[in-house]
Order: C-alpha cells, then structure tokens, then sequence
C-alpha cells in the first residue's frame, strides 16, 4: 500500500514500502532512488514521500520523460504562453481565439519533466531544459516568456497548466471537458428550463440532448479561465407534450473530445385550465315590468378568457326569485347578440381556449312576482384534460319592480 499522503512519515512505513524489516537502518538516498517520482536535486525531504508506492510508473529516481509543450508564437517570434481566458483554445490546441493582428499562432517544444508517474503531469512538477543538470525550460517567465500569468498545453500528458518562473507547474486541468450536472428550474406544459452547473475551463460548447437525440449546442455562460469552475448556464427546451417525462441530456464538448452525456429524467407539468379576464359584476334592473305581460332586459356583449388545454366550457347561472329566469347566450366566434337564442340556464360549448362571448338575459313571465334586489352568482366551469377550472366568477345583481 502507498505511504501516508499526509502528516508524519516513519523510517518503518518506508521500509514497509520496500518490502524491508521494518526496522533496519534506513538510507534516505537510498529509499529515494527506489521510488519513482522524487526529483534529483541533491536535497531529499521526507514530504517527498508522501502517497509514493514501491514501483509506481517504470521510471527511477531522479528519472526525466519527455513532453510536448504547445504554446503561442508571435509574428516576430516572440514566445509567450496562452493566456488566462485562452483556455479552450490551448486545449484545443487551435488558435481560433488568438490575436490575428499580432499574427499569433501555436508552435511546439519538447522539453522534460521529472514526472512521478510517467508522461503524466501533476502539481509541482518541475520542466528542465534537458534529461541531466539543473538547466530549465526556456518556457517560463524569466526564460522566454515575458513577466505574468502563462499557460501552455501537454500533448503529452494531454494536461493545459500554468507555468511560473521557477519552471513548477500548477493548475493542471484535463483537456478534455469534465462531466456537467444539472438539475430542473421550471416547467410548464410544453417546457422544461434546466440549469447546468460545470467546470468550463475547457469547454467549447454545452450538447444538449432529449431521449438520446441531440437538440442544440449553446455557448457556456463564461468559459475559458482557470476560475470557471461551478459555472451556472440554463437552456430552456420548448415544444414539448403535456404531462410527458423526457430523459434530458448534457455534455461538454471542445474540438478535442468531449465528456461524458449526463442524463436525468424530467416531466412537463399534468393539462391545466385558468380563467382569466372575466367579466365584473354588474346589475340587470327591470324597474318598470308590466303586470301581466312579459318583460326582459339582455345585457351588453361580454367576454372571458381561457387558457390551458380545456375540452367543454358551461356557464352557469343562479336563478332568481319565483319564477323569473336568468339565461345565458355563448359563442366563441363573436358576439352572439341581442337576438340570440336565450333558452338556458347552464348552456355548455365546446371551447378548448381563447374568447368566450356571451350575453345574458333576465326575463319576467306574465303573472310573475316581482322580487327585490339579489345577487346571483355565475360560475364559469372549464372540463379538459385532467383539470377542471372553476376559479373565477362574476355576480349579477338581479331585480324586477312592476309600475
């Protein structure tokens, strides 16, 4: 087993290591040029043993791999690393986001890292000029490139990092784009939003997919630095089925590889139906009926909105006092006018969304009995889908007074 990664470290764990009596008397250079990984620098500290395993990569102590660097030319020579915010262009290995007009482009170098795993790369590793000596990479600042913050890519270890001006190396990040979560914000009928959290250091593009099939390809909200990790971007999928489960789908992609597609499966929201814009409430006063005749008064055209996926709409009307009547006329192409036919109380019509117009008509047979003013309550009732919408209403404060 490897030895500890953190805190102290005993001559016993290291003799453990090598398969020795854990108490023999322990040579540090020794034990260092058996372990792959520990830099040949004439000093040896015991931290430098940290999580090392017996054998661990085929090289030796004090060991240096070749790597192919990538990094940016200038049109008059000049050496400089990628810049922070270049990121997915050294990925990529491409200069599509360079500056044309100083005529940069991306050349290459092979220089040698004292590597604890062969032709990987990991935080702290040195780049030297050459396999033996103390000489480092021209490809530093201080070296080639001027003063600043410089990042190149390793074909190699396929890794982009930063470089400072002892030759270490930091911020080391996979070229290829890391897996994406996401998780729903909101949904509708026929949409679902979702927001995709994901480290874009790297990424190009975000893959959006829907039960397999791929739908659209949209830039990540910021991308490209080496402190886009946790981004946050949404994408919103639309034409979707009522009431439906969909397996969503996202990937992160540059023109090297791309991630793994990370997949969850979401639903639109169940058919809903929603009154809006009813009518208020008003008055229909007959104040001067004419014992023994009939009287009627019909009121102005009015109008009710629907939304929702609703199949059958019926109004229906509380009636008044004796034997008065209160009727309704419908029509979801127009005004059904003062001459429509009023003979129901409760009609229904076919009415999925939109406009209803109506009228309404209060009606005093011969010989009825007066009665005073009282409210009646109309109730618009939609049935479709898997809702019904009853949510609004208007009163219709109703009377009749004979001269």
């Amino acid at each position: 087993m490897a030895i500890t990664g953190s805190g102290a470290i005993s001559f016993s764990q290291i003799n453990d290591e090598l398969a020795e009596t854990s108490t023999n008397t322990l040579d540090i250079l020794s034990a260092a040029q058996q372990f792959t990984g520990i830099l040949d620098d004439d000093v040896i500290s015991m931290n430098e043993f940290y999580g090392l395993t017996f054998q661990a990569g085929s090289g030796t102590y004090g060991t240096r791999n070749s790597h192919a660097f990538r990094f940016v030319i200038e049109q008059d020579g000049t050496k400089k690393g990628f810049a922070d915010g270049q990121l997915v262009d050294a990925a990529e290995n491409d200069d599509t986001g360079l500056n044309s007009a100083a005529g940069e482009a991306v050349t290459g170098q092979s220089d040698f890292v004292d590597d604890y795993i062969n032709n990987d790369l990991t935080n702290g590793d040195t780049v030297f000029a050459t396999s033996t000596g103390t000489t480092l990479t021209n490809l530093r600042p201080g070296g080639d490139f001027a003063s600043g913050t410089h990042f190149m890519l390793d074909t190699t270890a396929n890794d982009i990092f930063q470089i400072d001006s002892n030759a270490d190396v930091s911020n080391v990040v996979s070229r290829v784009p890391s897996n994406p979560s996401h998780s729903m914000t909101a949904n509708d009928a026929d949409e679902i939003t979702i927001k995709i959290t994901s480290d874009t250091i790297v990424t190009r593009d975000l893959l959006l997919y829907r039960d397999g099939t791929f739908i659209d390809n949209v830039l990540p909200t910021s991308s490209g630095s080496i402190g886009n990790t946790g981004v946050d971007t949404n994408f919103t999928y639309t034409g979707l089925s009522i009431g439906t489960s969909y397996t969503i789908g996202v990937r992160q992609a540059n023109t090297h590889n791309s991630s793994s597609l990370v997949t969850a499966d979401y639903s639109t929201t169940a058919a809903s139906t929603d009154w809006s814009s009813v009518p208020g409430n008003f008055n229909m006063h007959i104040p001067d009926a004419t014992d023994g005749f009939a009287d009627s008064l019909i009121s102005g055209a009015l109008t009710a909105t629907l939304s929702g996926t609703g199949g059958t709409t019926q109004v229906t009307c509380q009636q008044p006092t004796g034997n008065a009547d209160l009727f309704v006329a419908l029509s979801t192409s127009g005004d059904p006018g003062a001459g429509a036919t009023f003979n129901d109380t409760n009609p229904t019509i076919s009415h999925s969304s939109g406009t209803l117009h109506m009228r309404f008509k209060l009606i005093e047979p011969n010989n009825s009995s007066p009665f005073s003013a009282e409210d009646l309550t109309i109730t618009f009732t939609n049935t479709g889908g898997s809702e019904t919408a009853t949510d609004d209403t208007l009163t219709i404060n109703a009377k009749i007074v004979e001269r």
